[in-house]
């Protein structure tokens, strides 16, 4: 059974703008959810906004632009959403964060401590100061609220040129283990969500760069794709919908949780 919506609740997802944050932000909505969506470019997320306020003008969407990797635009766009809530007196019905970023390098003169700096602040610093900018709007009249963070297999599987990617998603990881500790207190839970490989246009990006440096992984995900065993963002998306909308938050807290299994299970 499906949990019911609070109509002054919201879901914030991070990385809206493409990929899987794009495809949850479109199935969230088709089910009425209010929604904040947050992403680096501007364009592109406004552009989703406006095509969600036309197709389902009864449900709010608001933008907020901005770097997370960047410590000045991050707070920019933190103080913005947490005035957002403030103003419109919303509660937090779930935090998605989809966004992620790791530059692959050819080799070790090529990985750049700026490129590993990057990626630790967007995969697992911004989902920790979104989760504190957001605690005074957790429900108070209704089941906690769900933090679900999106991790990457490659956390725990050491590959040349994939460190920045590899190392910022283990240190999300390891913020999901001590979230689940920190939240017992809290009217909100935490689930890690591993997507597996997922057909993007950051996953086609990222193809490009580790071939153009001769990474031995580039040819691998790229047969992959090919043979069509990679899910696609609508996939992805389905899978989180189920963990958020039909998992039982007594099951969902402190879990991780795979695309494929929620799909095989929430068909």
């Amino acid at each position: 059974m499906e949990r019911a919506m609070s109509t002054t609740s919201s879901v914030v997802i991070t990385g809206a703008s493409s990929g899987i944050g794009r495809a949850l932000a479109l199935a969230l909505a088709a089910r009425g959810h209010s929604l904040c969506l947050l992403a680096r470019r501007p364009a592109p997320l406004e552009q989703l906004a406006e095509a969600l306020r036309r197709q389902y003008p009864g449900h709010p969407v608001r933008v907020f632009a901005g770097d997370l990797a960047c410590r000045e635009a991050r707070q920019v766009v933190v103080a913005a959403l947490s005035e957002h809530f403030l103003q419109r007196r919303l509660s937090l019905d779930a935090l998605v964060h989809c966004a992620g970023l790791g530059t692959p390098a050819a080799d070790l003169i090529d990985w750049q401590p700026d490129d590993l700096e990057s990626a630790l602040q967007l995969n697992a610093v911004a989902p920790l100061a979104l989760i504190r900018a957001l605690i005074p709007f957790l429900p108070i009249d209704r089941e906690p609220a769900r933090l679900v963070l999106v991790g990457a297999g490659i956390d725990r599987r050491v590959q040349p040129g994939t460190g920045s990617y590899g190392i910022s998603k283990m240190a999300l990881r390891r913020l999901f283990e001590q979230l689940n500790q920190e939240l017992i207190s809290y009217r909100a839970r935490v689930a890690l969500f591993q997507p597996g490989q997922v057909d993007t246009p950051g996953l086609r990006q990222h193809i490009d760069a580790a071939r153009n440096r001769q990474l031995p992984h580039a040819a691998y995900l790229q047969s992959r794709l090919d043979e069509g065993d990679a899910l696609s963002a609508e996939a992805a998306a389905k899978a989180l919908m189920a963990l958020l909308r039909q998992v039982p938050i007594d099951d969902f807290a402190g879990e991780q949780w795979h695309a494929r299994q929620l799909a095989d299970a929430f068909e």
